[in-house]
């Protein structure tokens, strides 16, 4: 029997799980689809687990309205009954108050400091007098065109300065375009006004979660692959891509089995890969040139800690999530799982995931756990959040790659390493972390399920199909 194609997917996160159902329902009988991941379980940094009865996700994750028919019609069709519909209701931060998130006018009148109303309208009165800088430069200079200086003083530029680690105006312009969907006063406007009825459109302020978190969507994505002949491979890596003839042609992988690690080569007929595409170039043999090596190098990643605080009773507070701009907090957003499922179970326990942004190796991400759960247990009293219920456990996941850096050479680096990918015949680098994008979970889907309609029966790869949708996902908007 003649041995089949091999199509390798490095990544078993949603975009990898995605990709590779939607090639094993084309029913191509000379091909074989084999995943690889480096966690023992699927789906990256939307994956969930279990504590104590109580189901957790790495942060806060929902699927959004704005996911495509096609794509939520397979999960719907994936998931059953155990896909819900749920209303938003987070709150954010703002000089010192909580308001409603999404944010909802009438809650805006009764809480907001009568102050900042006042300062926001005169930024509002003022906007068409005022000189825009052109070009913008910098995520600073497009959010105070568009936003005005009270808004971005008092959350914009705190909270990129907490997520990115870097000032606002040290950020690209393109950060704003991509990352904050309400990036002008009109838009902001357009949402708030967009939960009353009569203007309100089906699920506007909904989302979709699965009933045992998050990760479940990877979960029935990646039951579904190997039903369907798919070969998951948990806790295996590529250590070199081996090119011959300009195309992928083995894989060095590393297998890790407690104690024990392996070697081992696969052959490769054709490769997809989801991992970031800095640690993608350089594992291609032979070594890319110093260039691409320096670019790789500088194109980086926010870290995140995660930490997980349980407490000894049914409900800590009734919101989903917070988000909290203020920098003398170490914790940018706090979710409450229990909440995003409306679960009753398990009785008198539930818990927090605190997201405290990092870098890898800084003195946060070095902090012991006892410490960070000293600092959250203190800055959670700061911000009149409850501290005193009794605490059973806490513990901490630590996350390296999460939040491209959108810096000012960013576009640069990326572009250097992506041709240097592009290249090759029979690679394709898509994804969250494969094409640096700040992507929701129905985006990076969405991806996958293109890069399937652009791989020919004989591995052939539509190129300018490809380019298209390439263009096509560089207008992808991160929704909160």
């Amino acid at each position: 029997m003649e041995k089949k194609k091999q199509i390798i997917i490095l990544g078993a996160g949603p975009a990898g799980l995605a990709l590779a159902l939607k090639l094993l329902r084309r029913n191509e009988p000379e091909w074989e689809i084999i995943l690889i991941e480096q966690k023992s379980y699927v789906g990256g940094i939307a994956a969930s687990f279990e504590k104590d009865g109580l189901f957790f996700d790495f942060g806060s994750h929902r699927l959004h309205p704005a996911t495509s028919a096609e794509i939520l019609n397979d999960l719907k069709e994936l998931l059953g009954d155990d896909l819900l519909n749920r209303p938003r209701n987070g709150r954010i931060r703002l000089l010192g108050r909580f308001l409603k998130f999404p944010l909802n006018p009438v809650d805006l009148i009764l809480h907001t400091p009568p102050a900042f109303v006042l300062s926001f309208l005169t930024d509002m009165l003022a906007k068409p007098f005022q000189k825009k800088h052109r070009p913008q430069r910098s995520f600073a200079d497009a959010l105070m065109d568009g936003l005005g200086k009270t808004i971005c003083s008092a959350f914009y530029f705190p909270y990129a300065r907490k997520l990115w680690g870097i000032n606002p105006e040290d950020i690209s312009v393109i950060q704003a375009q991509k990352r904050v969907s309400a990036n002008s006063v009109f838009k902001i406007i357009k949402k708030v006004f967009s939960v009353l009825p009569g203007i309100k459109r089906e699920n506007t302020g909904r989302f979709f979660y699965p009933q045992k978190g998050y990760g479940q969507i990877s979960r029935v994505l990646a039951n579904e692959v190997e039903k369907l002949g798919g070969k998951i491979l948990l806790s295996s890596s590529a250590e070199e891509i081996i090119i011959k003839g300009n195309r992928p042609s083995v894989l060095k992988l590393r297998k890790e089995n407690n104690d024990f690690v392996e070697f081992n080569h696969i052959d490769c007929d054709f490769l997809f890969s989801t991992i970031p595409i800095s640690v993608l170039a350089r594992l291609i043999k032979p070594l890319p040139s110093q260039d691409i090596t320096d670019a790789c190098k500088k194109l980086k990643y926010r870290s995140m800690i995660l930490h997980y605080l349980l407490f000894e009773t049914d409900q800590y507070t009734p919101y989903d999530a917070h988000y909290i701009p203020e920098d003398n907090i170490i914790i940018s957003r706090i979710s409450e799982p229990k909440n995003y499922s409306a679960s009753k179970e398990p009785a008198n326990l539930t818990g927090i995931c605190l997201e405290i942004p990092c870098n890898l190796g800084d003195d946060i991400w070095n902090m012991t756990d006892a410490s960070l759960t000293q600092k959250s247990l203190e800055d959670l009293k700061k911000i009149g959040l409850p501290a005193n219920f009794p605490l059973k456990t806490s513990f901490t996941k630590r996350l390296p790659f999460v939040y491209p850096i959108y810096d000012q050479k960013f576009d640069e680096q990326f572009e250097l390493i992506d041709d240097y990918i592009n290249r090759f015949t029979g690679l394709v680098s898509l994804g969250r972390q494969g094409l640096f994008a700040h992507d929701n979970t129905h985006h990076t889907m969405e991806m996958a399920y293109r890069a399937s309609d652009c791989l020919e029966s004989n591995l052939n790869w539509k190129t300018t199909m490809w380019k298209n949708y390439r263009r096509e996902f560089e207008t992808h908007v991160v929704e909160d």
